[in-house]
């Protein structure tokens, strides 16, 4: 045991890598901090730039723990197994950890996320020689700041200002392993801080190839799939009941092919006398799939897969997949950043805008970390991964961090191996069901009816209730939810 612990840590930090993802993320923590240049510090210090690294990303593990509890937890087993720290209830002071956050910054674990993003290649398709990706958006709460409120905003509500400023955030999910591929966030109110901006801010840079995007209705619009088009990657967007494509062609399947067209200003044509611009149309061809279940209006989708070897009834059973993003939204908010009764209920605990923004990469890292674990369980014991439960594995991990960072490196492998076979049997004990559930709410605060007894969930057979509704060129009025005598009807078995 040390007298200090500086001089613990001056024999800790040297080596310290939070097991069970240094394999992963160390050698990209080094490089990271070397490229931003904040790898040096001073002598005895004991928050190390490597250990400042973990010790964010831990902290998304732990949301019930404060600061100094989740140190205590990640050096829990240099204390009790190798008794090597002195008997202090505090490692470090109280304020040492945040002023390290904010010497870090945003861009390391910026940078680190998008580093980890790359290797996750390469990804298995997983439809027709497609990876199918999933575009979501979603909103982040936050400790009620000044500086927070200020930078991000409140949402308005009928009692004036909701409780908590709010992050809107946007993410692109690799779904047959999800992984998060990439973000986009904004405050909540503001110009340009809709869904469809973020959208088109991670189309912007997006470097994969091979991908087959999903989005719902509220993301369309022409820009979007025509940026999509033109990178050679596919999509399929439930089409808003507006848009009313030009019909020209009904394919054996059911499905039908059309014209988008929108009007684009011309940057290249001189601008007239009078001082207006001039502008140009620009058109794509798409399918359009038009089905129906029993019990709801008819949807359609909107595709650029023109290859009729792919059917439209496998589109349209396909498309349904896209919820595979709402459960990885569910397993990080309401599991991954779990909280104690009595705490503030917000997804982040930061109380500065860019601290806000720096967990929120933090966060993402380590929900990509912990899939990733899952992903090589199930690998090593030929299992779906999305058949493993993220909070049973989330546990397991939890418990063998603090133990496994203290173990000997040369010991570490069997451990590893052997948390891998703990995370392969955590089977999910209801696996995903297609079903459906009445539009009702727990708190009567919308329109929506408030949820009693009567109000139960019931499973559905989509594959063999799905009807794929025919349509003849120029019959078609719009996109409206219910048909009208204009269209023609006819099931695709």
């Amino acid at each position: 045991m040390f007298a200090t612990m500086s001089d613990a840590f001056a024999r800790i930090g040297a080596t310290f890598s939070f097991a069970p993802f240094a394999n992963t993320l160390q050698p990209m923590i080094g490089k990271v901090l070397i490229e931003q240049d904040k790898d040096e510090y001073r002598k005895g210090t004991i928050l190390t730039p490597k250990l400042s690294v973990w010790l964010v990303l831990a902290l998304t593990l732990r949301r019930d723990l404060n600061y100094h509890r989740v140190l205590d937890w990640m050096v829990a087993g240099f204390r009790w197994i190798r008794a090597l720290l002195p008997p202090q209830s505090h490692v470090v002071q109280d304020g040492a950890i945040s002023h390290a956050r904010v010497r870090l910054g945003v861009g390391v674990f910026r940078s680190l996320f998008y580093k980890l993003t790359v290797s996750l290649q390469p990804i298995e398709p997983d439809f027709h020689g497609y990876i199918s990706t999933a575009f979501d958006g979603s909103t982040g709460t936050m400790p009620d700041t000044e500086c927070n409120a200020n930078e991000f905003h409140k949402p308005k509500s009928r009692s004036g200002n909701a409780a908590f400023p709010q992050m809107r955030m946007m993410t692109l999910m690799a779904l047959p392993v999800r992984l998060m591929l990439d973000v986009a966030y904004a405050p909540y109110t503001g110009k340009g801080t809709g869904e469809r901006s973020l959208v088109e801010e991670i189309l912007s840079r997006l470097v994969y190839k091979g991908l087959l995007f999903l989005l719902d209705a509220g993301l369309y619009s022409f820009d979007i799939v025509w940026k999509i088009d033109r990178s050679d990657q596919k999509l399929i967007v439930k089409a808003p009941r507006s848009l009313k494509p030009k019909l020209i062609e009904t394919l054996p399947d059911g499905s039908y092919l059309a014209q988008l067209t929108k009007k684009i200003q011309d940057l290249d044509a001189p601008i007239a006398k009078n001082g207006r611009k001039r502008w140009k149309k620009i058109s794509m061809i798409v399918r359009v799939i038009r089905f129906q279940i029993p019990g709801f209006r008819p949807v359609n989708l909107v595709t650029n897969i023109l290859d009729t070897s792919i059917t439209a009834r496998e589109l349209a059973i396909h498309y349904h997949q896209r919820w595979d993003i709402e459960i990885a939204y569910d397993e990080i908010k309401t599991h991954q950043c779990a909280t104690l009764r009595g705490q503030s209920p917000t997804t982040f605990r930061s109380k500065r805008p860019d601290l806000v923004e720096q967990e929120l990469y933090a966060l993402l890292i380590m929900y990509n970390a912990v899939r990733l674990l899952i992903r090589q369980a199930a690998e090593k014991y030929a299992k779906d991964p999305c058949s493993i439960s993220f909070l049973d594995s989330l546990q397991h991990i939890i418990n063998a961090a603090p133990l496994m960072t203290a173990d000997e490196p040369e010991r570490r492998k069997d451990k590893f191996n052997y948390l891998l076979t703990l995370i392969a049997n955590c089977d999910i004990d209801r696996p995903r069901r297609h079903r459906i559930n009445p539009r009702v709410v727990k708190v009567k605060m919308s329109k929506f009816k408030r949820k009693n007894k009567t109000h139960k969930s019931e499973r559905r057979d989509l594959e063999k209730e799905l009807k794929i509704i025919w349509e003849s060129p120029g019959t078609a009025k719009g996109m409206e939810g219910v048909p009208s005598g204009n269209f023609v009807h006819g099931y695709c078995p």
